[in-house]
């Protein structure tokens, strides 16, 4: 259980499997690689759950700012993410984010490409997120509509209180 992202990254695109629980807890590597595939120029990414077991609002904010930034960009580019089933599905539905990118039931069927995802390692000692990341996170979310404006808005409350004392 500790492996919970692991990533491939062709001239095309950059391709994340996600296992088990993705939250605020373990996610700072995958932020990470997103900022460092920005910096690259990746504009593609196709994002696996076919093993995701959950998923926390700063994890899914973190997806949102990466799929914004893309669909700012006048080159093009894409997010898709994958075999989404059940309460996963739901939550990103409820929250909008199939409206910024294309969500597919299409598996990824390239056995080289699986076999060369490789673990995302973190360079720092701390796989958690602070309270910056967590705060952006909940603000992307929060411009996706009104809906979410209202769920999310004592959070970023509470972290730009926190932010000020």
């Amino acid at each position: 259980m500790d492996i919970n992202y692991r990533v491939h990254v062709t001239p095309d695109r950059a391709f994340v499997k996600i296992s088990n629980k993705a939250s605020y807890l373990n996610c700072e590597p995958l932020r990470k690689f997103f900022e460092d595939q920005d910096k690259s120029g990746q504009k593609r990414y196709v994002i696996d759950f076919k093993n995701c077991s959950s998923m926390d609002s700063t994890f899914l904010g973190i997806l949102v700012s990466v799929a914004l930034k893309i669909r700012t960009n006048q080159e093009g580019g894409n997010m898709v993410l994958l075999n989404l089933t059940g309460r996963n599905l739901e939550t990103v539905c409820n929250l909008g984010i199939h409206q910024i990118t294309e969500v597919s039931s299409e598996e990824i069927t390239d056995a080289q490409q699986l076999e060369q995802l490789a673990q995302i390692s973190s360079s720092s000692s701390e796989p958690s997120v602070g309270s910056d990341t967590i705060y952006k996170a909940h603000k992307a979310l929060m411009s996706l509509n009104d809906k979410n404006l209202k769920v999310f808005s004592d959070v970023v409350s509470y972290l730009e209180q926190k932010k000020e004392d």
